[in-house]
């Protein structure tokens, strides 16, 4: 039923905007619209700050108020850009009935950025965690017990945080200072001797290592990397591409670094820099957008590494086969082993549905992402 209801209310949000009643805000200069996201019961509205929009608001949360009974004004809040000057949003705060707000808080357990993260936000993550282990060090003897502790608050407490927030040097180099002493066993009192160094401790453990991950390799973004390139559905993908002007993973010239792009982006850079890059590889499909020579897509190397010779960079996959008899292999027999032509003799281009060449994950067998592969890998 709650389902049901806010999907009304959806839809009488869409008609108002259709209509042009309602003036959604525009997450960037060529991207999407956006009048309201909702998850479960929770809405956040979207919309030009003047006293015109927040009545047409009003009415259609009183016909929905009517309808459901499910409108709280008394826990709503209205926060405003800081492009909104005092007198204005106040106005509209008291139209509205509901108070402001400067800070959007947290939603579901994770802050709602809308500033660049400081130390004060990054501070309550490490606090979280030291607390919880505080409270974990006099019952666990032994190191065995603590090493899955470790890993445990690792995956349970910082995981989600560090994979949507960027948070400072200074507070990962203190977040691996508190996991290193309790896995130590150190106390306020004593300090217990370390008997194999970090680095090594972080190791994968077919290296001899316990796998426990670094914070700063947990605090890449290439998860979020990852999706920028697969989701084109998500709305934040839909705005980042827009914005940003998200081109082929390929192309060098949408993926430097500029120092006034907000961190969120800098960081998923960073991620797309450090992980995906060197680890994705080419699925065929049409062969219309794989580089025969110079992508990674028959093997983790590219062809382009076994040629000693002088060959076309640019040639597309789809110009090496021909419909109905397969590889042209007369073109390229002097450039290739005869391990390598068999392997191409039984590749097969979807040139009957059209099935695009897409992007994989080159540490995995099935093409998925995951994390850990990502960064032990």
């Amino acid at each position: 039923m709650l389902v049901l209801c806010m999907e009304r209310l959806c839809h009488l949000i869409d008609m108002a905007v259709v209509e042009k009643k309602w003036k959604p805000i525009r997450l960037s200069r060529r991207g999407p619209h956006l009048s309201h996201v909702c998850f479960a019961d929770d809405l956040i509205l979207f919309a030009e700050a003047s006293i015109a929009q927040i009545r047409v608001i009003r009415r259609i949360l009183e016909q929905f108020g009517v309808a459901s009974g499910q409108v709280s004004l008394e826990k709503s809040k209205i926060y405003f850009s800081e492009n909104v000057n005092r007198e204005m949003g106040k106005l509209i705060s008291d139209e509205s009935g509901t108070g402001a707000i400067r800070d959007l808080g947290k939603y579901l357990g994770m802050p709602v950025l809308q500033k660049r993260i400081n130390n004060n936000t990054s501070g309550k993550v490490l606090k979280k965690v030291s607390s919880r282990l505080a409270g974990w060090k006099g019952q666990m003897r032994s190191l065995a017990g603590r090493i899955t502790l470790t890993k445990a608050v690792l995956s349970s407490i910082t995981v989600h945080t560090m994979s949507s927030i960027m948070l400072p040097q200074s507070t990962l180099a203190r977040l691996d200072k508190t996991l290193r002493s309790f896995l130590w066993g150190d106390s306020i009192d004593r300090r217990r001797q370390h008997l194999v160094s970090w680095n090594r401790v972080c190791h994968p453990k077919r290296e001899g290592g316990l796998g426990i991950q670094k914070s700063k390799d947990m605090n890449k973004f290439s998860k979020l990397s990852w999706r920028l390139l697969h989701d084109d559905k998500s709305l934040w993908v839909q705005t980042l591409w827009s914005k940003y002007k998200v081109g082929d993973i390929r192309d060098a010239a949408w993926l430097k670094k500029v120092g006034n792009w907000s961190s969120t982006w800098r960081s998923i850079l960073q991620g797309m820099h450090e992980v995906v890059i060197s680890g994705f590889s080419c699925v065929i499909g049409d062969g219309n957008n794989i580089r025969f020579w110079r992508d990674r897509w028959l093997s983790q190397t590219p062809l382009l590494e076994e040629v000693t010779m002088d060959v076309p960079m640019e040639m597309k996959a789809s110009e090496m086969w021909q419909r109905g008899e397969g590889l042209i292999s007369h073109q390229i027999a002097q450039y290739i082993t005869e391990q390598t032509h068999l392997q191409l003799a039984v590749v097969l281009l979807d040139d009957i549905t059209g099935a695009r060449d897409r992007l994989s994950w080159g540490h995995n067998q099935n093409g998925a992402f995951l994390g850990t592969p990502a960064y032990l890998g």
